[in-house]
């Protein structure tokens, strides 16, 4: 339950913070978020598949949607298009470090899971551009593309977790 209140925090704290184009309350957030998914249930082999595969999903899907033009992050601090803002990619990895224990119930529900990513992901970018974090350019492709991707990320997602393997922890 922490990791899912924290989660959100690290949400709010990204979202707000690059609409105002503070930093510094999503990279405490996150640091506060992986010290309690540490603490609570360490980190194993899946755990850092997890975590990679999330990084490299966020580089596409959102450097992706960035380089099309379709939306645009405030906050950006680069001039790379085809590269997502930090602050994003900071809730990709918190929600990767969170997808064992806090968000196990979509696992253990894949059908339910997948229904909440074609809902929840794009509801979620929507509503960080209500906050000013983010422009969506061209609302339907943008949504529409974000629902299918997270999707895709999501079964993913749950190959990875039932792939039968020892669980070696490595932290």
């Amino acid at each position: 339950m922490a990791q899912i209140i924290l989660l959100n925090l690290l949400w709010f704290a990204s979202v707000l913070g690059a609409a105002n184009a503070l930093l510094l309350p999503a990279i405490l957030s996150l640091f506060l978020l992986l010290a309690v998914v540490f603490v609570y249930q360490g980190f194993d082999r899946k755990d850092c598949k997890v975590i990679l595969i999330s990084l490299l999903c966020g580089l596409l899907i959102d450097g992706f949607l960035n380089s099309t033009g379709w939306l645009v992050y405030a906050a950006q601090m680069h001039d790379l298009r085809y590269l997502p803002p930090f602050w994003i990619m900071m809730l990709w990895l918190g929600f990767a470090a969170t997808i064992r224990t806090g968000m196990n119930w979509m696992l253990k529900s894949p059908a339910l899971g997948a229904v909440f990513m074609l809902i929840g992901a794009p509801l979620s970018y929507y509503s960080a551009s209500r906050l000013g974090a983010v422009e969506l350019l061209q609302p339907w492709p943008v949504m529409i593309t974000i629902g299918l991707t997270w999707l895709v990320y999501f079964l993913i997602l749950t190959q990875i977790h039932n792939q039968p393997e020892g669980r070696d922890v490595l932290v």
